[in-house]
């Protein structure tokens, strides 16, 4: 994660002070844009052991407006499919399938040539996701009298996973022009996936967004 954001940061300074200066502000008066948002994900929770990560991925709506400069304003509201894996030895095992809808609040520096809306860009975006369906399943792996054998149940439960999460997404991109756009983003959790257990959402997301 250090590294992660380590790049970034050399990456959005390389990109500011590569830029021309503008003389004049862009005002807020353009239009709103919409459109299509799909990606894939790899997913996974804060575990420091026993935790494998599981490909999923998102489908939704993405729309964007200038705000001033090259400052956006990019909200977009996806339906996400994730999950994960884990095993504590001599314990439990289990796999996790969570399906959730996601409102990200993204902000965007663009850098490049706004008229031709090619170039690269750095996001942060706060989000909030509501999870909708999924199960898990749940082995116990002790050899004792009190073994439960298997459980599934429902993913978001009173006693699995909460269904409210908060965190934010940090990522880097490329407008190709106008209408296509493709960003990745490392997720980050801030809130307890599990009503039993500390640890929080991780994983990785590719975007592409296509704009009417």
């Amino acid at each position: 994660m250090k590294r992660f954001l380590v790049v970034l940061f050399l990456l959005s300074s390389f990109f500011a002070s590569s830029q021309p200066v503008e003389t004049y502000v862009k005002s807020s008066s353009e239009p709103w844009r919409y459109g299509l948002r799909g990606g894939v994900s790899y997913d996974g929770v804060s575990l420091q052991q026993g935790v494998e990560y599981k490909f999923g991925y998102k489908l939704g709506l993405v729309a964007e407006k200038r705000l001033v400069y090259n400052l956006y304003f990019q909200p977009a509201m996806t339906f996400h499919k994730k999950g994960y894996a884990f095993e504590q030895r001599f314990h439990s095992k289990g796999d996790v399938d969570a399906m959730v809808i996601e409102l990200a609040a993204n902000l965007l520096l663009k850098f490049g040539d706004a008229r031709l809306g090619k170039g690269f860009y750095i996001g942060v975006s706060p989000y909030v996701s509501f999870g909708v369906g999924g199960k898990t399943k749940v082995e116990d792996l002790r050899n004792t009298d009190d073994n439960w054998g298997v459980i599934e149940d429902n993913s978001f439960s009173l006693h699995r996973m909460r269904t409210m999460d908060i965190g934010f997404l940090l990522g880097i991109g490329y407008d190709f022009n106008h209408s296509y756009e493709i960003g990745a983003y490392y997720c980050m959790g801030l809130q307890s996936t599990l009503r039993t257990a500390n640890f929080m959402w991780r994983g990785f997301q590719l975007n592409l967004s296509y704009f009417f």
